[in-house]
């Protein structure tokens, strides 16, 4: 995790292009809120911390 990305890529898969839904079950801890975006057939492609630049 890290800084808040600049574009829409991480919602994209890197391998097929289609575009990738959110999934929350990967959520808070001592760290924060992070969201998973995951391709139906390639799996997980980024996990993103919203709220990272904020603590």
């Amino acid at each position: 995790m890290g800084e808040q990305p600049s574009d829409d890529e991480y919602r994209t898969c890197s391998t097929c292009g289609r575009d990738c839904k959110p999934d929350v079950s990967i959520t808070s801890d001592e760290h924060g809120v992070r969201i998973a975006f995951v391709c139906p057939e390639h799996g997980v492609q980024s996990i993103v911390d919203p709220f990272a630049d904020q603590r």
